[in-house]
């Protein structure tokens, strides 16, 4: 963005001539009279935005924490507005700080994430006929993800020289074969859950949970914020975004996943053993890895090829570590189950 549209933008929300900083590619930080704020740049459709504010009015009347609220321009105005057919909104800033003590970062946004999801619990009845046709959606895109692995690997395979990229996916393939299958019975043992009941779980998701959206006051308190893809769902779809999130950002020993279960299933709603076949399914998806892949094969100039191969052999490893971190689990829940 340009300084000019900046300007239009802070006398917008009359902070004429304030100091500002762009902190990523979508925030802004103003220095405000009563402190700094936060303008997020947002592209979503007319519904998209409805159904934020909408989210964000539920999360207040049901008590979920950890929300930013959203700041108006001036009494009366809407919280989110357009400038130069841009779309913004205000919030307060909050500034991320060192942890000097535990529970470390991760713990503490769980917890609140857990928390929100109790708070939140609700059932909804479903039909033979939605589940039926539910199973059948997801059993195409498993189908789709599989057939696109199948012609990557067999152009990879056509190659006279394989560089090391190729070398690398041809080398994971049985392992990207196997969380395929392992997901695919994850998710069927969710879905024969949902059809003996004849309806299915649901809490208010965060959407996106992430350490880079979970921010530490000095204080201690816990904050998440972009709560744009919030809305109701399984609570296994916020853990299984905020766990491949934690994969990528830093190494963890499998059993670290002791640590994460036990704080969700301590703050959290009761958890059972089809909900951990629906995290299996959601977590262990190769799909982000293929899309990768196939990334590399329409546009290899983009990086350099070490780049490229180190980009897939890190996003392996965070799959077999998730792939470690479920079956711990599952090994937790087949004992309990003999007991």
């Amino acid at each position: 963005m340009n300084e000019f549209n900046e300007q239009r933008l802070l006398d917008k929300i009359n902070l004429q001539g304030a100091d500002w900083t762009w902190i990523s590619e979508r925030v802004l930080k103003a220095e405000a009279p009563t402190g700094p704020i936060a303008i997020k740049r947002w592209q979503r459709t007319d519904t998209d935005r409805e159904n934020f504010l909408h989210h964000l009015r539920y999360a207040e009347r049901a008590g979920i924490q950890g929300v930013i609220p959203l700041m108006q321009r001036a009494k009366g105005d809407l919280p989110v507005f357009e400038v130069d057919e841009q779309v913004y909104y205000l919030e307060p800033w909050i500034e991320d700080e060192p942890i000097p003590s535990p529970p470390p970062k991760e713990l503490r946004l769980l917890t609140i994430l857990a928390s929100n999801h109790k708070t939140s619990e609700s059932e909804e009845k479903l039909s033979e006929e939605e589940v039926k046709n539910y199973k059948q959606e997801v059993e195409q895109l498993r189908q789709q993800d599989q057939l696109m692995m199948e012609r990557i690997t067999d152009q990879f395979e056509q190659s006279r020289f394989l560089s090391p990229f190729e070398l690398t996916f041809l080398n994971g393939y049985p392992f990207l074969n196997q969380l395929f299958k392992e997901a695919r019975k994850g998710f069927q043992k969710w879905a024969r859950q949902i059809q003996e009941k004849e309806s299915y779980r649901f809490v208010f998701c965060h959407g996106q949970p992430t350490l880079e959206h979970g921010l530490i006051e000095a204080d201690g308190n816990a904050w998440f914020t972009n709560w744009e893809t919030s809305g109701p769902g399984p609570p296994a779809y916020d853990l299984a975004y905020f766990y491949r999130d934690l994969s990528r950002k830093q190494p963890f020993h499998p059993l670290d996943g002791k640590k994460l279960y036990g704080t969700y299933e301590a703050y959290g709603p009761s958890w059972s053993e089809a909900d951990t076949g629906l995290l299996k399914a959601l977590t262990l998806t190769p799909t982000p890895i293929l899309e990768f892949a196939e990334s590399y094969r329409t546009t290899p100039r983009k990086f350099a090829e070490h780049q490229w191969t180190a980009m897939l052999q890190s996003k392996l490893s965070s799959l077999r570590y998730l792939h470690q971190m479920i079956q711990w689990k599952e090994t937790q829940e087949t004992s309990m189950k003999g007991k």
